[in-house]
This record gives C-alpha cells, sequence and structure tokens, in this order.
C-alpha cells in the first residue's frame, strides 16, 4: 500500500493594511508581536528635565527616521517600530547634541534609552558609548526568550521539515516534549510552563497561525526568512489575550538599503552517516540522500522608502530508515500448526483443556484437534501465496510471532517561498505585506518490504 500525503499550506498576511485603522484613529496600535518601542528621559547635568527637546530614532539597516518631541517631564516614546538595530540622537537648545549607537530592539520589547544633555552648542556631539542596561526590566512585565537572526544561524536544527525555528523550542527553559504519542500537534507535544499545546498561540508576522484541534504552528517558514523568534512564557501583556498558555512570536526578515544575499546546500547520506541504532550490522546501510537548499535576496527598490526580500527553501529527501519491532507469523504458525494458543494443554483427544483457547471448524462447534489447521486439510491456498512472500523474523516474540526488523522507503519534496514588501510612506506610516508558501509531497511505503518467506 502505498500512503500518498499531501501537504499544501500558504499563509498570506497582509499587515500592512493598517491604512484602514489609521484613517478612523489618530494613534497608532501595535500589532500583536510585531513592534517594538524606543522611550527614555532627557535630562540636563544637575538632573533636571528637559521639555521640547529632539530626539530622532534611526533604522540603521533602512534609514529611516522617526522624530518625537519630549514632553514637560523630559519623556519621549517611539512606538510601532521595526526591530533591529538604532541610533538614538537628543538635542536641544543652548545644549550639546548627543548620540547612542547600536540600541538593539527587539520584538515586543522596550528598551529605554536616557540622555543627559550638557550645555554647549547644538552642533557638538557627544557619543554615549556605553548604556548602563538595568539588570531588572521595569518598563514590561512580561517572561520571555528572544533569538535574533545570529543566534538562529548559528544554532543546529534538522528534521524531516528542514531546519525550523519551531525545533529550537525543546532547548527553552521551561519547556517539555513528550514524544512519541498521537495528536501531539505539530512540531511534537510541547508543554511551555506546563501549558498543553492547544493552549499555545503561534503568531507570525503579527498573524495567528495556530494549528486547529492539537496546536502548534500550521505554517513554518524557512530559516533563514525570520529575523526573530521569541517565546512569551508569563504575564505577558494584555494584546495575547487568546492564549491561555505561551506564546510563540516569529518575525520575517525585510530588506534594507543595501542589496545582500545568501545561498546553501546541507546534505546528508548514507556515506557520510553513521548507521542507524536499529539497522542490521550484517548488511549495507540504508541508503539515504538528503538534500536542504535554497536562498535569500533583499535590499532596496527605492532606498528609504520601498524595501523587499524573498527567500527560497527546498527539500529533497530519498532513503529507508529501520523500523523494529514488526511482528510476523514464526515458522509454527505458517505451517498452521497454532497450538501454541493453548497455553493450558490439551487433553488426550486433542482438545484445549481451556474452551477460550480452542479453535473450531468455521460454522461448527467442531473443535480442530491440537489447534493444527496443517491437518485437517482446509488450508487456503491464498494465504499459503501471501506467506511465501511475507518475510520472516529472527527474534522468537510472544505466542507464534517472531520480531522483525526491516528498512521502509521514502520519498519527501517540500518547497518554500516567503517574499515580503516593506512601504515607509511617512515617519508615522508603514506597510509591508508578506506570502508564507509551503507546497510538498511525502511518499510512504507502508509494506513489509522484506525478503520473501
Amino acid at each position: 500500500m502505498e500512503d500518498v500525503v499531501r501537504n499544501k499550506r500558504m499563509a498570506a498576511t497582509f499587515v500592512g493594511l493598517v491604512l484602514f485603522l489609521l484613517s478612523v484613529c489618530s494613534l497608532k496600535g501595535a500589532a500583536q508581536g510585531l513592534f517594538g518601542t524606543i522611550s527614555g528621559v532627557v535630562s540636563d547635568s544637575s538632573g533636571a528635565a528637559v521639555p521640547d527637546a529632539s530626539v530622532k530614532i534611526i533604522n540603521m539597516n533602512t534609514n529611516v527616521i522617526v522624530s518625537v518631541k519630549t514632553n514637560g517631564a523630559g519623556v519621549y516614546s517611539a512606538t510601532s517600530l521595526n526591530p533591529g538595530a538604532y541610533k538614538v540622537e537628543a538635542e536641544a537648545k543652548g545644549f550639546k547634541s548627543a548620540v547612542v549607537n547600536n540600541i538593539l530592539l527587539e520584538v515586543n520589547a522596550n528598551p529605554k534609552v536616557d540622555f543627559t544633555l550638557t550645555v554647549g552648542q547644538v552642533n557638538e556631539v557627544v557619543e554615549v558609548t556605553t548604556v548602563n542596561t538595568p539588570i531588572l526590566q521595569t518598563q514590561q512585565s512580561d517572561l520571555g526568550q528572544t533569538l535574533n537572526e545570529s543566534e538562529l544561524g548559528q544554532l543546529p536544527t534538522s528534521g524531516s521539515s528542514g531546519r525550523n525555528v519551531y525545533s529550537l523550542l525543546p532547548l527553552a527553559a521551561g519547556v517539555s516534549q513528550q514524544t512519541g504519542c498521537d495528536g501531539c500537534g505539530n512540531y511534537g507535544n510541547l508543554r511551555i510552563s506546563g501549558s498543553r499545546p492547544r493552549n499555545d498561540d503561534s503568531v507570525l508576522d503579527g498573524s495567528t497561525v495556530t494549528a486547529p484541534v492539537f496546536g502548534g504552528a500550521a505554517v513554518a517558514p524557512s530559516l533563514d526568512s525570520i529575523q526573530e523568534f521569541r517565546i512569551e512564557q508569563n504575564s505577558m501583556s494584555a494584546e495575547y489575550g487568546k492564549a491561555g498558555g505561551a506564546i510563540l512570536i516569529a518575525l520575517s526578515k525585510s530588506g534594507t538599503n543595501v542589496l545582500h544575499g545568501s545561498a546553501y546546500e546541507y546534505n546528508r547520506n548514507q556515506h557520510l552517516d553513521a548507521r542507524g541504532f536499529f539497522e542490521d550490522p550484517t548488511k549495507r546501510k540504508n541508503p539515504l540522500d538528503y538534500n536542504e537548499f535554497g536562498g535569500s535576496v533583499g535590499g532596496p527598490i527605492t532606498k528609504g522608502k520601498l524595501f523587499f526580500f524573498t527567500d527560497y527553501q527546498g527539500i529533497r529527501s530519498h532513503g529507508s530508515g529501520s523500523v523494529a519491532g514488526q511482528l510476523v507469523p514464526n515458522a509454527a504458525f505458517r505451517s498452521g500448526d497454532l497450538g501454541a494458543l493453548c497455553t493450558a494443554g490439551f487433553d488426550a483427544s486433542g482438545n484445549c483443556t481451556n474452551a477460550s483457547q480452542q479453535i473450531h471448524f468455521p460454522g461448527t462447534s467442531t473443535p480442530v484437534p491440537f489447534n493444527n489447521v496443517a491437518n485437517t486439510g482446509q488450508m487456503s491456498s491464498i494465504s499459503q501465496k501471501l506467506l511465501a512472500v511475507w518475510p520472516t523474523g529472527a527474534t522468537p516474540s510472544g505466542i507464534g510471532t517472531d520480531q522483525l526488523l526491516l528498512s521502509t522507503p521514502s520519498n519527501t519534496s517540500l518547497n518554500r517561498f516567503n517574499p515580503r514588501i516593506d512601504f515607509n510612506l511617512s515617519q508615522s506610516d508603514h506597510i509591508f505585506g508578506m506570502f508564507h508558501s509551503q507546497r510538498g509531497r511525502a511518499l510512504d511505503y507502508n509494506l513489509i518490504a522484506g525478503p520473501p518467506g
């Protein structure tokens, strides 16, 4: 029997269509698990607040600038910022300008960048080389862990569906996994801080992609298309009110002012891999040829305004794997001698002393002597032909059965495509759209593909 499983998963999200919200609301609303905030206080050397100071928050990759003013208490806040590296500049009349470089903004984070301005000319610049980051996060109450693009690229991930961020979850603190269960949900039965998989919410680029019924992510973009991945485990904000467990947030990459790209190929085969634990050491290794390949490209369409990013991932896997614990009839059962079914023993007439273990002629109450069908002349010729091609086992296991170690062939072909467009209309308006596509085919041959007899 050939079991053909075709997976066609598509998720198209256009979070950039916030123009409707902007037309009815003067305040910007941050999408779920999508942006970050940079805030702080501007004061003078005496500690007094500096009101109406100009603060610029500059994205170092796209050169997109957000300008804000401090209020009467010297506080500023720039919300709905794309995660990435930022430079923050502050200036006020009668004071020297101050600059802080390389502020790393993570998804759903709110780093605090304070300035202490000194008296001087505005055209004089003081560059702040270090920022004292407090050990305790006071801006937010949530608890979680974030992996950025660099960390994602360095961590080893693997699986039948290729490298993906969700395979990293068991490495996080507070995460346990139960394998080999029915209805485990996508990517295993992950329990984060004690929650069940169906109680968690998987968010991709601000939209929920949680699979129904058993939970888990229904869409798994390629690892090279993800900029950040975050696990919100406790005390998350009200915007995540849908989930009763953890929140898994993935954010796709966007283009920058510089054209950049990548290409890769990962290969595994039987010549490089060690022999499987359950493989028969007296036979040649199971065949395997696994190829995971792809690339990405991103850059500006219009510098400082319009950017693109896209990637492709392909998986081609051909081979076979060892399957242990399969039960087949032993030599006695193959010949028609089913006497082993009577564990209580037979009397002198060949009847089993335990009536429930006695075999009878079909449609009658007449017992088969000693449960030996071979002596009745009623052995099916069809069953004999099937048994001729049914493999035999070498290890006794239970009544009338032997254990068989065999190899089953498989064939997998998978393609992922993740394009994204970003458009900065102004410092207040940002539109982006992405398309996550996954299409593949998996062939598993549910046959006992072993030697005949």
